[in-house]
């Protein structure tokens, strides 16, 4: 059975059949809550209420299941007494494919193997898209939304310390120029970023680099750089070469 859920951006569900058809905001944010833990039994108490509440939970859920089994999914709905269970593989859920490779990508780098992980997180990558847009104002998203987005910001970087251990330095600083003014307070990306340059030949422009984010991080948060930026600058000057 060829099942596709996308959670990022638009909710989007398709089945062997074409895709599912939902009518109400109950029955997507409740399909949305469903994808988010596939194969596990989600409680009533959590489901019910979500979106429009003017059906019941059962008659939302039915809604689905008549869905599914139109786009040629029957049977993937599974009552239990204490909710219900919606049977897809992970692997056909966006968000789940996202994750998995994140973390994935993320062990690869810590064993030492640049490339398996520049693959795994490139792939990761290439899913992203806003997490739940749909359903950004609705509690069961908040927690969702915040890990995801900071599971990308590491896979961001994750992915740029790869690409940098294999030595691909111009595509690493052309890169970091822009995410350091994307997410201007992971101090991880302007230790990439200073190290690219370092690499590159760029020493002064290394050096400036970590002065800009020592005036940032003073100015802005009242912090003192971490002890990565301090070693980084330490080596740099010290003619080492990070």
């Amino acid at each position: 059975m060829t099942m596709s859920f996308r959670l990022f951006g638009a909710l989007r569900a398709r089945g062997p059949g074409g895709p599912v058809l939902l009518t109400s905001r109950a029955e997507r944010a409740v399909l949305a809550m469903l994808l988010l833990e596939p194969g596990q039994v989600v409680p009533r108490h959590r489901l019910a209420g979500r979106g429009d509440r003017a059906a019941s939970l059962d008659d939302t859920a039915a809604a689905i299941g008549q869905a599914l089994v139109e786009a040629g999914a029957p049977g993937l709905l599974v009552p239990h007494a204490a909710g219900y269970r919606l049977d897809v593989d992970p692997r056909d859920v966006d968000v789940e494919r996202f994750t998995a490779r994140a973390w994935a990508g993320r062990a690869a780098l810590a064993a030492g193997d640049p490339a398996a992980a520049a693959a795994e997180l490139e792939a990761a990558l290439a899913e992203w898209d806003e997490p739940l847009a749909e359903f950004a104002g609705e509690p069961f998203a908040g927690r969702v939304i915040a890990d995801l987005e900071n599971l990308h910001a590491e896979a961001v970087q994750d992915r740029a310390e790869a690409r940098l251990m294999l030595g691909d330095v111009d595509w690493c600083v052309t890169e970091l120029a822009v995410l350091v003014g994307e997410m201007p307070y992971r101090e991880r990306l302007w230790e990439l970023y200073a190290t690219a340059l370092c690499r590159a030949g760029r020493k002064p422009e290394a050096l400036a680099v970590l002065h800009r984010v020592r005036n940032l991080l003073d100015e802005e948060l009242g912090l003192a750089p971490g002890p990565g930026l301090l070693a980084l600058e330490t080596a740099i000057r010290g003619d080492g070469h990070p």
